[in-house]
């Protein structure tokens, strides 16, 4: 199995990476620990405990839940429907199962480079002074870069946008609020946030290239392209 780069999106994931990278390096050196230090000063604030509060909605686990149980109240749907349609059953698991593998696979690639960069999450740095990398040295829950949930809710919200089209504006409210909470937590430095959304995005479109792959869109209710 292979995915499809077509001229255009390689075009556009490598500008688009490019210019993560700068951001991400801007960051590191000149935003992150002021911008943590400035957070952790108001921690003990009501529009931190909110920030605190949505932020669990980033766990992969309610939305792997999503997905796995609208796939099986497409199956209910088509065999308990008077006339069984095999076709659009299978185009609505088709797109849950890409949001699935979507999550999955960039999962499993963030946790990957979490493990190599090592970078210290901000606690470190409330804690002793210490914002330092240590590739392949720390445990994967003391990892900063790039942010976990960041990449889970992104992904979440971008597939969740292929899926329903009309709702893609809250659903990128939702990812940037959640994703910006990482930050007014304390959980993560403003660069581990900036590449995961990259992250989320070149996952995402690349996925849904394959599964489009034969002319059958991803979105909920759509046909043959």
């Amino acid at each position: 199995m292979s995915l499809i780069l077509y001229p255009s999106l390689r075009r556009g994931l490598l500008i688009g990476g490019l210019i993560t990278a700068l951001l991400t390096a801007a960051s590191m050196f000149f935003v992150d620990v002021p911008l943590a230090l400035f957070f952790n000063s108001y921690r003990q604030t009501a529009w931190a405990d909110f920030f605190a509060f949505i932020t669990d909605f980033a766990n992969g686990a309610i939305w792997y839940s999503l997905a796995v149980l609208a796939i099986g109240a497409a199956y209910l749907k088509y065999k308990r429907g008077p006339d069984a349609d095999d076709l659009k059953f299978k185009q609505r698991a088709r797109a849950w199962a890409f949001m699935i593998v979507t999550m999955m696979t960039s999962g499993i690639f963030i946790n990957a480079v979490k493990l190599m960069v090592g970078r210290e999450r901000p606690r470190f740095l409330f804690r002793d002074g210490s914002a330092e990398f240590h590739p392949f040295g720390l445990r994967l829950a003391d990892c900063a870069f790039p942010s976990g949930h960041t990449q889970s809710i992104w992904t979440a919200m971008l597939c969740l946008s292929l899926l329903f089209p009309k709702w893609r504006a809250p659903f990128l409210a939702v990812a940037a609020t959640i994703g910006a909470s990482r930050v007014i937590i304390g959980a993560h430095y403003l660069a581990d946030v900036i590449a995961s959304i990259y992250i989320a995005f070149a996952f995402t479109l690349l996925w849904r290239s394959w599964f489009e792959k034969d002319g059958i869109s991803v979105r909920l209710g759509a046909g043959p392209n």
